[in-house]
């Protein structure tokens, strides 16, 4: 799963470093370390002109057939494996495909440690995504799959990164959705290489702070050399 990652930029400055125009949406967006569910994120799609836009969406996806926005299940994930399928999903997966900038995101292992996953060189990681208008209301989800390498000693899941030069496909290609999924999913095992990790201290608040890297706990019993 990905319930928590890092934008600590800029609507302006994310536009700028991916060569992306911006919309007034955007600016809804505010740069965090703790970006939690039900928070406006920066997501970026294709538009018909073949502009890629930065805009704002809130993170929550809610199908555009929903009575309401409560609905009584999380929405802020979908499996890549059961997107296409799934009727809450079905129709962002066919014409929603979105990319989810982050600096980086936050895993939890059975201890319930934290662990930053970033790129080694800190550049902007691209995650695969759906979008949902409802009512108006721009909402999206972040797409998971299983968990390969150093990711899965922590977790069982991970987002679904989009490796630096394949986002354009994700973002404009037209083909069966299971395809593109499939697709997607094979993209976000190569990238399982590319991404460090570290243990890092609770998310209480914001900050630089929370991505600093911190020892991790000893083995219970191993109290001397």
């Amino acid at each position: 799963m990905c319930g928590r990652f890092a934008m600590p930029w800029d609507p302006e400055q994310v536009a700028d470093m991916l060569g992306l125009d911006a919309d007034g949406l955007a600016r809804s967006v505010t740069p965090s370390y703790n970006i939690a569910p039900g928070m406006t994120i920066a997501v970026i799609s294709r538009m018909a002109d073949g502009r890629s836009l930065l805009s704002g969406a809130r993170w929550n996806l809610i199908p555009s057939w929903s009575d309401t926005d409560r609905l009584p299940y999380p929405t802020f994930n979908a499996r890549v494996e059961s997107a296409a399928d799934k009727p809450t999903f079905r129709d962002a997966a066919r014409t929603g495909r979105i990319l989810v900038p982050m600096l980086g995101y936050y895993e939890w292992d059975a201890g319930h440690v934290p662990y930053w996953f970033h790129l080694p060189d800190d550049r902007p990681l691209l995650a695969a995504g759906l979008l949902s208008i409802w009512h108006g209301i721009p909402t999206c989800t972040i797409l998971t799959r299983r968990a390969e390498g150093r990711c899965a000693r922590v977790h069982d899941r991970m987002p679904v990164i989009i490796p630096p030069g394949h986002s354009y496909p994700w973002l404009t290609r037209r083909a069966d959705t299971h395809a593109m999924l499939r697709d997607a999913d094979r993209l976000g095992g190569e990238a399982v290489g590319l991404l460090d990790s570290h243990p890092v201290a609770p998310l209480h608040g914001d900050g630089p702070g929370l991505i600093e890297p911190v020892a991790p706990a000893p083995e219970q019993g191993l109290l001397f050399d």
